[in-house]
């Protein structure tokens, strides 16, 4: 299968059936087919050729969507750019890309012009009032609708799935038309998407290689809402559109469940909600199954993976009884994933949810490497092995925990720390909102464990209280030795916290430790 194919089948399956709500407007899935197959004649008579590279810049929007399918009919690959990125961030995925065709969005406008970009040819504006040569919805109406004839293998670049950089200069997994086929099924499957679903589409669309795990509402046919990210917006439109499906990062999900008025909505339509971007503290999950109930489930996975990897199933947890114990599992691999952990030696870790080990995995779904950088690719996958860098336990009925990053474990004294079982102690205490914890420089052990915390509004703790309920619920040598507060914490879109920058402060003048 291809991922134009995808598009294909479902227009068939469902002509007349509304695919893509976005704001005021309403595509049919034939419609919706219809303009993804102009844009592509569009862009192939703009003279690109086959595995040419076209990025874009854009909140979303149902165009969006239509763009990843316009590309993959015309054989093209595309780049979606990280929205949060300023000029010389995105003027470094675009030359590392080497993209020659820039949508960009009427609101992006200012950034593109701060672009300091060689390769772009063609420009082609998305909404009213751009300065640019072409019009990407004049571009769909001028051009014909039936199918590009464009002859693509499986194994051809689909998009370049840029990482979001927690770890350094962002990288480009190579998400080939297999790989992400692999991923739109599996996620379909493992989250129990239907015909009859309704999916509330609000992360950003450059996330999650490309989007591609994004694509299995259309794979299913179902109904499809797309919106930027705002709390009460969401809930209102929970209630509206009787959404049954949703994902959401830590930050995401704070929001919602933390809302003033989320207990005036009818979120009863909810029937599925996927748990991403990073590990949710359990007190967090404790809350969203107080507001939507036993709906939820946690899920791993990476840009690399066309963010496909582990899912705990609602049935094999549960809040209060037997199960309770997996409440911070990232539960058992996807259908088709490979998976396995391992310690420094590659052996596989003990099942007893003590040892820790590095995941890793492979699969149809998973990255054969990295665009233009053999010498990353080298490192991060051996054997045929995707080596993530996520640090785990395996409980004795084969469940996973995420312990840490493993560029992110402190070693004080010679002792390895992982930050994130800190974090969630600190996460208990009603008064944090997002905390992180690093290693900073200790004149006898190294470094030692400090934490940053942001307090929710109007609620008040000190460094004592922090360091106490961590005393209470730690050994004593993985207690934080000091605490900071402060007002944020940079993040990336999908919400994961960026602790290369929150430690470079503390490292200044340092041999740096910053990964």
């Amino acid at each position: 299968m291809l991922v134009g194919d995808i598009l294909r089948i479902t227009a068939a399956k469902y002509p007349r059936k509304v695919g893509l709500i976005f704001q005021d407007k309403q595509y049919t899935w034939q419609e919706v087919n219809a303009r993804a197959n102009s844009l592509a004649h569009a862009l192939l008579g703009l003279g690109l050729e086959k595995q040419d590279k076209v990025a874009i810049l854009s909140p979303n929007c149902n165009q969006y969507i239509e763009f990843y399918f316009a590309t993959a009919k015309a054989g093209l690959v595309g780049v979606p750019l990280n929205t949060w990125f300023k000029g010389k961030e995105l003027s470094y995925l675009i030359d590392n890309s080497g993209a020659n065709t820039l949508v960009v969005h009427r609101d992006y406008i200012d950034v593109a012009k701060s672009l300091d970009v060689s390769g772009i040819k063609n420009y082609i504006g998305l909404g009213d009032g751009h300065p640019y040569p072409y019009d990407l919805e004049t571009l769909m109406r001028e051009n014909p609708a039936d199918e590009p004839e464009v002859e693509i293998d499986e194994n051809d670049l689909f998009v370049l799935g840029y990482t979001s950089g927690t770890t350094g200069v962002p990288k480009g997994a190579m998400i080939t038309h297999k790989n992400a086929c692999t991923g739109i099924i599996l996620r379909a499957f493992e989250w129990r998407v239907q015909p009859d679903s309704v999916y509330l589409l609000h992360a950003p669309m450059f996330f999650a290689a490309g989007g591609g795990a994004r694509l299995n509402t259309v794979l299913r046919g179902c109904r499809t809402i797309i919106m930027t990210y705002n709390a009460e917006e969401i809930l209102r439109t929970i209630e509206k559109e009787k959404v049954t499906h949703m994902s959401y990062s830590p930050t995401a999900i704070k929001r919602i469940v933390d809302h003033p008025d989320v207990n005036k909505y009818d979120l009863s339509s909810v029937r599925f909600i996927g748990l991403t971007g990073a590990p949710h503290s359990v007190a967090e999950i404790t809350k969203i199954e107080q507001i939507f109930g036993h709906v939820w489930c946690s899920a791993w996975g990476l840009s690399e993976s066309v963010n496909m990897g582990t899912t705990l199933q609602p049935e094999e947890v549960e809040i209060e009884g037997p199960l309770a114990r997996r409440v911070g599992s990232i539960g058992k691999a996807d259908m088709g994933i490979h998976l396995r952990v391992v310690d420094e030696n590659g052996r596989d870790v003990a099942y007893d949810a003590k040892q820790t080990g590095e995941i890793i995995i492979r699969g149809d779904a998973i990255t054969e490497g990295y665009f233009g950088m053999p010498e990353e690719t080298a490192e991060t996958i051996k054997d045929g092995w995707f080596y993530t860098g996520d640090m785990a336990t395996v409980d004795e009925d084969g469940y996973l925990y995420i312990v840490d990053r493993k560029k992110d474990m402190i070693i004080s004294g010679g002792i390895n720390i992982y930050p994130r079982e800190i974090e969630e102690v600190i996460y208990t205490h009603p008064a944090v909102s997002h905390c992180a914890v690093i290693g900073v420089p200790h004149a006898e052990w190294g470094e030692t464990p400090k934490a940053v915390v942001v307090l929710r509004e109007g609620m008040k703790a000190t460094e004592d209280d922090i360091i106490e309920i961590c005393r209470q619920n730690l050994a004593s040598y993985k207690k934080p030795t000091s605490v900071d507060f402060v007002g944020s914490l940079p993040m990336t879109p999908s919400g994961k916290i960026l602790k290369r920058e929150v430690k470079e402060q503390y490292w200044k003048g340092y041999d740096l430790r910053v990964h």
